[in-house]
């Protein structure tokens, strides 16, 4: 009974919510909950004595991991009679709200409802030209690459600059600017305390961080050799004669069609191995372990390919069948670049590595739901 209590009054919070929101977005409005348990959430009574109704999709915070979560069950033709509320919606998110031309607001006094019977209420910040937005952007500096692939390759919990700064080698200033910036792009959110040990950042939207990210990693130049060996099977040269004598003096990583075999097997065939090599490892090295796997060195046609990289790339990197593999965006990034088949192969790492480090928030879904 308690608990039954707790969550009523918790849902009577949330709705008491929904009606000031709208209530301040459509001037001299009435806005009534409507109790049925069939019909809409909401009732607006409008001055001029038309009555809307609309149902309600709650977004908590506001920030677009929490608008897809709400948005999950919308259809993507934007129905005129549903609205989407929040406390305070991100520029990302209303940027995602403004695709889909949906109809919003939050408690700043933004909203967008072009809903039926005529009712129209714009009241959304100015939308910036593509250019100055994307003038006014940051750049992806070494420093933000290797900090948001930290974020995305470990599950979610509490980040602080400082255990970020030893996991990745950056300073902690260093990385402290950057978590700024992902700030400033809606990924992450200030949480706790302003300064001390309770002072943390939380991840709210994994989706937008990796989509940038692997766009970023895409336009990457990277020192690259080609070397070849006759063979009908890749992963039994990498596992009989390459990985051996990589092993013994070079730090690399796995990734692209063998990576995809070794983390997340799929019903397709490996062409090639990608390999990242440390790019200390890239001249003398690699040239040795080249020669001692029986490869010869090619200008182009190679089936192994290997890159150079920085060596916190490779911190980052985890084990299967004793084959050392990158992280698990970073793979869902080189196979996005491979073309259609490799989009295909990505989507799957993507389903079965990524997302489940970092499932959605549905804290503020439940308290709306009562």
């Amino acid at each position: 009974m308690i608990l039954f209590c707790w969550y009523s009054r918790k849902a009577m919070l949330v709705e008491k919510r929904w009606q000031e929101i709208l209530a301040a977005s459509l001037d001299g409005a009435i806005v009534e909950v409507d109790k049925g348990t069939a019909g809409p959430d909401v009732v607006i009574r409008t001055q001029n004595g038309h009555t809307v109704a609309f149902d309600v999709k709650w977004a908590g915070e506001g920030w677009p991991q929490d608008v897809r979560l709400a948005a999950t069950d919308v259809a993507e033709e934007w129905p005129a009679n549903v609205v989407l509320l929040a406390r305070q919606l991100s520029p990302g998110a209303i940027e995602w709200l403004r695709a889909r031309g949906a109809n919003w607001a939050d408690e700043t006094g933004q909203a967008r409802i072009l809903g039926p019977d005529g009712l129209i209420v714009i009241r959304e910040p100015a939308q910036r030209p593509p250019e100055e937005r994307a003038s006014s952007t940051f750049t992806w500096s070494k420093s933000a690459i290797t900090t948001a692939e930290a974020i995305l390759a470990r599950e979610d919990r509490a980040l602080q600059a400082t255990e970020l700064a030893s996991t990745t080698g950056w300073s902690v200033p260093q990385t402290a600017n950057v978590l700024t910036a992902f700030d400033g792009l809606g990924w992450t959110v200030k949480r706790g305390t302003t300064r001390g040990p309770g002072a943390h950042r939380q991840l709210v939207d994994a989706d937008g961080m990796l989509a940038a990210w692997s766009a970023a990693i895409a336009e990457e130049r990277r020192p690259t050799r080609l070397a070849h060996r006759a063979t009908r099977d890749v992963m039994r040269l990498l596992h009989g004669d390459l990985a051996p004598v990589l092993e013994r003096g070079t730090r690399w990583a796995i990734s692209g069609w063998a990576g995809l075999e070794l983390a997340a097997p799929l019903a397709t065939t490996t062409p090639s191995l990608h390999i990242y090599v440390a790019q200390g490892d890239f001249a003398g090295p690699l040239s040795d372990a080249i020669e001692q796997a029986g490869l010869r060195e090619v200008d182009e046609g190679g089936r192994v390919i290997f890159w150079a990289v920085d060596p916190r790339v490779l911190d980052l990197a985890w084990r299967s069948q004793d084959i050392p593999i990158v992280s698990p965006p970073r793979l869902y990034a080189d196979l996005s670049s491979l073309g259609a088949r490799g989009q295909d192969a990505a989507d799957h790492v993507r389903e079965q590595l990524v997302d489940p480090l970092h499932p959605p928030n549905t804290v503020d879904q439940e308290n709306a739901n009562g």
